[in-house]
This record gives structure tokens, C-alpha cells and sequence, in this order.
């Protein structure tokens, strides 16, 4: 676990203004995030951004480690005005965003000159972005991480979604030109409106389940948020009053009685008492956060073997892309 900075020294949004940045608009939810926390067992979620490709990816483009922390939007995106040269990627759903008006392109490094305003509109396609920082932004860090916890009230600034008038800061770090490096978009998270998720069955899952959840289309309901998205559509649940509460992880499909499936995302609780009779592969999960409300989705049983296929062969594609940018960092190409 990485040990906090001290609090004397430990910039935090809402500091003094000579640096960094200002958000003049906040967004429908922008927090900050990072890989997340890996404290389960004291009833923490992970949390962390809900697409970690595209975190890891936002971050390789402009030399931080995969981890760091940045800013996680939400449909639509703040405006930031920079009070100091910064170098920034924004990755992930097709968001519309411009710098001092101009077209500001997606997976890409772009530089930022002082006094320059990032805008971030919305996307038509897809539900969230991550927007790095070289340097990775400060926040509150609680248990190795500053990812928001919103439920919680931690992390991040003050445990919230940005404001107007927050501060962002970060580490300085060695300046470094724009480079014209290339995401393949077979390696970018899919965007909908349609989706198929990869899942593996369960102890809870009986062949009449099986044939209700696998056999049909399912919706994304409103209520969708960091914690899960519930599909509209039901099937027949089971019921058992005396079944003990058990742990939960991203990527689980929850049944509560009103049969209603749940798909579970980052900040949802780490123990539940429903049903969960599939769980989204590894090598899915990214997807899980580009779930937008009324997109339509099936769900596709495949083997262990094909679930640690997919993940290594995803992992294996991240690394090596990762490599390759940080290369071209330490260059300057």
C-alpha cells in the first residue's frame, strides 16, 4: 500500500491558485479516480475508474504509471482553465471536447498552455472518459488510493463530484512534447449502443436461469451509477429468506426479487445477500462502465479456459501499448 504524503505537504484540491487548475464547470459527475483501493476485507469497495482501459491507456499517453489518478466524467464533462502548461489525454466514450474552442482530439496527448480552457461536452455514444494529467492529479488518499468514494464521503476532493471553483494540482514533472502516437481502437473499450458481455456461470445458477438470462436482449435501465446498473427487463428470481449474505465483486449479476438483473460496477458494497448467478468476465469489465442507459445488451456463457484466454490476451495487448508509449515519453518521439 502506498503511504500517504504527509498532510503538510500533501497538495489537495482547494489550495492556493499559482498552479494547476480551476474547474469553472463541473459536469454532470466528475470525480477523481484512480486503479482503486484493495482493502475488501474490511468492507471497502475497490472502487477506482469504472474503465480502467481507458485509464491505463489516458495515463501511458502522457508518461504516468497505470495507476494515477485522474479525472473520471460522467456523461458530460467539466471546463477547466489551467493556470500552468500541462500535458493531458482524454480517453474513453466519444466525448465532444475543445481547448480554447478548438477541437481537442481523443487518445492523443495534447499539450495545454497557461491560460488555456478545457471544455468537455457530452457523447452520444457510451457514459464515461477518463481525462489524465501528466504528473497524475492530487486528491485525499484513504487506503493506498485517491479514488472518490461517493457513498462513503471519501477520496478524491472532499469524497465528492467536482464543483465550480475546485483546485486541481499536480506533480511537476519533466515537460515533454505531443506525440503522434497511435491507439488501435481494437485495444479502446466498446461504446454501444449494443453489447455483448462474456459471463461465467455460478453456484446460483440452475438451467431454468440459464435459459432466462442467456436466451434474451436486455436493457439498461436510469438507474445506472457507479455502484451498478440495473437492466429493465425481469426474470423469475428466487427466493430464499434464510440465504446468508455472501461477498460481492464487480461484475456480478445480482437477482433482488423483483427479478430485475443488476450488474455490479466498482463502488458496489463488498457483501449482498441476493442471488448472483453469472459474473462478467475479466477482460469485459471495462465495459461494464460504458453502460449507458437505454443501450441493449446479451450475455454469452463461455468456459474458464476462454475467460483466461481473453484476459491474457487483453492484458498482454495493454502492456505492450503501454510500453510502447512510455517509450516514446522517454524519448521525446
Amino acid at each position: 500500500m502506498t503511504a500517504p504524503l504527509p498532510r503538510a505537504s500533501r497538495p489537495v484540491a482547494g489550495g492556493p491558485l499559482a498552479t494547476g487548475a480551476t474547474v469553472l464547470r463541473a459536469g454532470v459527475q466528475t470525480t477523481v479516480q484512480d486503479a482503486g483501493r484493495r482493502v475488501r476485507a474490511l468492507g471497502v469497495p475497490a472502487g477506482g475508474a469504472a474503465d480502467p482501459v481507458a485509464r491505463r491507456l489516458a495515463n501511458a499517453l502522457v508518461g504516468n504509471a497505470p495507476d494515477a489518478a485522474g479525472l473520471e466524467v460522467t456523461l458530460g464533462g467539466p471546463t477547466v482553465l489551467f493556470h500552468e502548461a500541462a500535458l493531458v489525454s482524454l480517453c474513453g466514450a466519444p466525448f465532444d471536447a475543445t481547448l480554447d474552442g478548438a477541437p481537442l482530439p481523443l487518445w492523443r496527448a495534447v499539450p495545454v498552455q497557461t491560460g488555456q480552457t478545457l471544455t468537455v461536452g457530452g457523447t452520444a455514444r457510451g457514459l464515461r472518459a477518463f481525462l489524465a494529467v501528466r504528473g497524475a492529479l492530487h486528491g485525499h488518499e484513504v487506503f493506498g488510493s485517491r479514488a472518490t468514494d461517493l457513498r462513503a464521503g471519501f477520496g478524491g476532493v472532499q469524497g465528492r463530484a467536482l464543483r465550480p471553483g475546485d483546485h486541481l494540482t499536480w506533480s511537476p514533472l519533466p515537460a515533454q512534447a505531443a506525440r503522434r502516437a497511435f491507439i488501435a481502437p481494437d485495444l479502446r473499450t466498446p461504446t454501444g449502443p449494443h453489447h455483448e458481455l462474456r459471463v461465467l456461470g455460478t453456484g446460483d445458477l440452475t438451467a431454468d436461469l440459464r435459459d432466462s438470462l442467456l436466451a434474451r436482449p436486455f436493457t439498461v435501465s436510469p438507474q445506472a451509477d457507479r455502484m451498478g446498473a440495473r437492466l429493465t427487463e425481469s426474470v423469475a428470481a428466487p427466493r430464499d429468506p434464510t440465504r446468508p449474505s455472501v461477498p460481492n465483486v464487480p461484475g456480478l449479476l445480482q437477482l433482488p426479487p423483483d427479478g430485475r438483473p443488476i450488474l455490479l460496477l466498482p463502488d458496489a458494497g463488498t457483501h449482498g445477500g441476493y442471488p448472483t448467478p453469472l459474473v462478467v468476465i475479466t477482460a469485459d469489465l471495462p465495459r461494464l462502465g460504458q453502460l449507458r442507459p437505454g443501450d441493449t445488451l446479451t450475455l454469452r456463457e463461455v468456459t474458464r479456459e476462454d475467460a483466461h484466454a481473453a484476459h491474457l490476451a487483453q492484458e498482454r495487448a495493454l502492456r505492450q501499448a503501454e510500453w510502447m508509449l512510455r517509450q516514446a515519453v522517454v524519448s521525446g518521439k
